[in-house]
């Protein structure tokens, strides 16, 4: 199944090259989860961030459906 991963602000830099806007569309095969999903891409997968699935928080175990859509960014903001 096809679902999406985009990183926003420094961790884009996760990203391949090949990416468009932050976003990328990957094939998973089905049970995959949100933290088998983005646990490839070296972010950290502690408190320093923020990962949503759909825009909702929801447990690193969630299993993802086609055309899922999991962002993740950083939780330290400056301002």
């Amino acid at each position: 199944m096809m679902i999406h991963i985009k990183m926003i602000g420094n961790y884009r830099d996760h990203l391949p090259p090949a990416s468009k806007n932050g976003m990328i569309e990957i094939e998973v095969p089905d049970g995959t989860t949100v933290h088998d999903a983005i646990s490839r891409f070296g972010i950290p997968l502690d408190d320093s961030s923020v990962i949503v699935l759909n825009g909702l928080t929801v447990d690193m175990n969630t299993p993802l459906q086609e055309g899922d859509v999991v962002t993740a960014f950083s939780a330290i903001a400056g301002g």
